[in-house]
């Protein structure tokens, strides 16, 4: 069954009013999935599934099913269906085909040819595109597991991966769980009830409030008692979700809000509790296998302090802060805990760490980590492999002891997630399709045989729509030392390629910004890193004087390197402006050579006269055998010196995304971008190039163009003050604000949801409400405007009359 598949659609569950409606014939098709007569069926279904589907074709290298050498061990199960989505889906099936055992896939109509899909052996659909109405409906996914007959259910992480009730109904239906026992993850998944249960094994914990908080008004009085600065967190939260810091009544009252309608949308359960925030900590976690029998292994540490509202953005192991004594220490009281509610499978015991050594229990998290590829390449143990064996009630390994791992921890790992979401606006989510997507060369998926890991759920031509968490790969990087596996992640982000449709965005570039951070090099990262570094958001990648120069220097030689095609190819410039030099890049005599004005930004000037960009000249000179650039800023006094950069190897296929070149002894790795809708040219049209993660936007002209670009009419300048608009697709949760309400700077004008995110708009200026166009609950398209504003009494008489 392992070259084959099968893709199960409706009419065998059919949907009526977004609920499932199991087909009379079920049974008799669940007989006949898990039969050997089924094989041709299977067979006749593999190569035509995309064209039944109405698809446009996919590359093979996407529907193609991995071949096994050898003969396979005995699998712990039959088969496991993965009752989730995305790159979590693909990591399970990936580990599941290795063991011998028949994958099955469930995915929401709009991702019936996602990756996860192509990957399986068999695939289900299980309803709609809200998750609502698909994976997190329980009914249609025990419907699933019962209709394809599988013989385990792996639930990932999100979703229904810590819903207790769910793992019950799979544990009655005879199906292994592979996870905990659902006592386990009622115990650990309430986190009041946790909290006890921890104190009482003697595990250290927060000092805080047992009870659930009643209302804004309970939650400023047990604030006040407590002590500020509190955590409001909801009690079956998880991911960052249902939790605010407060540090005062008001912001207590808007944190027991936000938080109680993330809990509600993510969990369905409203219960907020709140505990004394410990200032400057460190987030570390502890993960964790157990078995049937009792015995608990625990793994070196996760740092995961670098946070942004709660939600990790880099993981490393181990921790550059704790000692081997506070490890052993952590290890023990999680081992404390994991044998105090009868645990198996593999779980995350969460600690705030301060500087001092001291740490407090946070939570459990009853399922796999998002960021386990770093424990397992410190380690070098299969987490989901052992899950699987786990589930299918086999012993751990005699030889795997929490001792003898942590006498052989295997250098450092680190994880970055990438996201679809705009670091320049908020890290507001981002949507839209992959048009190019090209991982790091010689990356590896989902296993350690390589330095450089990308688990992903994408390919190009994915869609990343609103349905679902943003989420577009986990990169991780190994090394023998922090610093090596930071600079190998450095430079991993520097050679993921990443592209979307138009307006498409994603946080590789503030990535790379926290990964040259000097605290984060020191490793001085408590969770209010960001907070502190990035007190107004992220303004982009700074580059120092070398880079900079070697920037605008690229510039010049991808510019020249295009018009030196153009000679090739017609032999003289087609243009008026010369932009294709007679003299060729590689046979410039010395004295003589290419010259180019390279503008950061755009050409021209604004309408005070100013230039909108910086302006460098540039000339490419051939000095003893190599290429030199010449660079010298515009503005700069007309004696002033050009700086001088050597250029080594130089490689660049035309038009490729991926530029490498020596410059000054320094290689580097450069991302070339012409921006959709100007044309692949030698004119001065623009395109972006990749440094570092800066972004920069670079126009090269010849000094002629230059020149005449100086008398150009300045852009229009389009005020936008007066306007609040959707800055992605979401759902308006609430309008804070009517028409004629005055308001101040920066004051709550409403809350989207977004990607199970609640976000918070406000104010532009002070000023008036001069109309409302949306309404709460009204879906919203990206631009889409919601609310317009004028500065004074008089203008709002005036926009209303009109």
């Amino acid at each position: 069954h392992h070259s084959e598949r099968a893709i199960i659609h409706p009419p065998f569950l059919r949907w009526r009013f977004g609920a499932v409606s199991v087909h009379p014939l079920r049974r008799a098709m669940r007989r006949f999935i898990t039969s050997s007569s089924a094989r041709t069926f299977r067979a006749s279904l593999a190569t035509p599934a995309h064209a039944r589907l109405g698809s446009a074709a996919v590359p093979s290298t996407a529907t193609t099913t991995r071949a096994f050498s050898g003969a396979a061990p005995e699998p712990p199960l039959e088969s496991v269906l993965i009752a989730n989505r995305g790159e979590i889906a693909c990591r399970v099936i990936t580990t599941a085909r290795k063991m011998g055992m028949r994958t099955i896939a469930v995915y929401s109509q709009p991702e019936a040819l996602a990756r996860h899909v192509q990957l399986a052996d068999e695939a289900i659909c299980v309803g709609g595109p809200n998750s609502s109405e698909s994976y997190l409906d329980m009914d249609n996914v025990c419907a699933a597991i019962e209709a394809t007959g599988a013989k385990s259910v792996h639930p990932g992480y999100g979703f229904l991966s810590e819903n207790s009730v769910f793992a019950e109904r799979v544990e009655a239906m005879g199906v292994a769980f592979v996870g905990p026992p659902s006592g386990a993850i009622d115990s650990m998944g309430d986190k009041i009830k946790s909290k006890q249960i921890a104190i009482d094994a003697g595990v250290n914990c927060i000092p805080g409030f047992q009870g659930v908080i009643q209302d804004e008004d309970d939650a400023c009085k047990v604030a006040r008692e407590v002590g500020y600065p509190v955590m409001i967190k909801a009690s079956a939260g998880g991911g960052g979700k249902g939790m605010r810091i407060a540090w005062n009544d008001e912001e207590a009252k808007e944190g027991y809000r936000l938080s109680t309608e993330e809990a509600i949308m993510s969990f369905g359960d409203d219960r907020l509790f709140i505990e004394k925030f410990i200032e400057e900590p460190h987030h570390i976690e502890i993960q964790l296998l157990a078995d049937h029998d009792g015995k608990v292994v625990c793994f070196p540490e996760r740092e995961c302090s670098v946070q942004r509202r709660n939600q990790k953005v880099l993981e490393e192991s181990p921790s550059a802060l704790l000692t081997p004594e506070v490890r052993s220490e952590m290890c023990r009281q999680a081992a404390m805990l994991a044998t105090a509610v009868n645990y198996r499978s593999a779980g995350t015991v969460e600690f705030l760490a301060d500087k001092h050594g001291n740490f407090y229990f946070l939570e459990m998290n009853t399922r796999l980590q998002v960021e386990h590829p770093v424990t397992e390449y410190v380690s070098g143990v299969d987490l989901v492999e052992h899950m699987l064996k786990i589930a299918g009630k086999q012993p751990l390994p005699a030889d795997l002891t929490t001792e003898s791992i942590a006498k052989n921890i295997k250098g450092w790992a680190l994880e970055a997630r990438v996201y679809a979401e705009d670091p320049f606006r908020g890290f507001l989510p981002s949507t839209g399709s992959l048009l190019d997507y090209r991982e790091p060369e010689g990356c590896t998926a989902f296993n350690l045989e390589s330095n450089v890991r990308v688990d992903s759920g994408v390919r190009e031509g994915t869609e990343i729509s609103t349905y679902y968490d943003p989420m577009i790969s986990k990169l991780v990087t190994h090394g023998a030392t922090r610093d090596e596996c930071i600079d190998r992640m450095s430079d991993a982000l520097n050679r993921y390629v990443i592209l979307g449709t138009a307006g498409f965005a994603h946080n590789a570039s503030f990535l790379a910004d926290l990964c040259r951070h000097p605290r984060f090099r020191r490793a001085e990262t408590p969770t209010s890193f960001i907070e502190e570094e990035y007190p107004d958001g992220f303004q982009g990648v700074q580059l120092d004087e070398q880079e900079t120069l070697h920037a605008v220097a690229t510039a010049a030689m991808i510019q020249a390197t295009r018009a030196e095609r153009e000679v090739m190819q017609v032999g003289t410039s087609s243009d008026g402006y010369n932009s294709a030099p007679e003299a060729s890049l590689f046979d410039a005599g010395a004295g003589g050579g290419d010259e180019w004005v390279v503008v950061q930004g755009l050409p021209g000037n604004d309408e005070a006269g100013e230039p909108n960009g910086t302006a460098y000249h540039t000339r490419i000179v051939d000095e003893d055998g190599g290429l030199v650039v010449e660079v010298r800023a515009m503005a700069a006094d007309a004696g002033a010196v050009a700086a001088r950069v050597r250029v080594g190897d130089y490689s660049w296929q035309l038009e490729q995304p991926l530029l490498e070149v020596e410059m000054d002894g320094v290689a580097r790795v450069v991302q070339y971008h012409t921006p959709s809708g100007t044309g692949g040219g030698t004119r001065a049209c623009g395109f972006n190039l990749g440094l570092c993660g800066a972004v920069l936007p670079m126009n090269v002209l010849t000094p002629k163009e230059h020149e005449l670009y100086q008398h150009m009419l300045a852009p229009e300048v389009v005020d936008t003050a007066n306007f609040v608009h959707s800055p992605m697709p979401g759902v308006l949760v609430s309008l804070s604000v009517e028409p004629g309400q005055h308001i101040e700077n920066g004051q709550e004008i409403c809350v989207m949801e977004a990607m199970k995110m609640q976000n918070v708009l406000r104010s532009p200026r002070a000023g008036i409400v001069a109309e409302c166009h949306a309404e709460a609950g009204q879906k919203l398209d990206v631009d889409q405007l919601i609310v317009s504003l004028v500065s004074e009494e008089a203008d709002l008489n005036e926009e209303l009359a009109a």
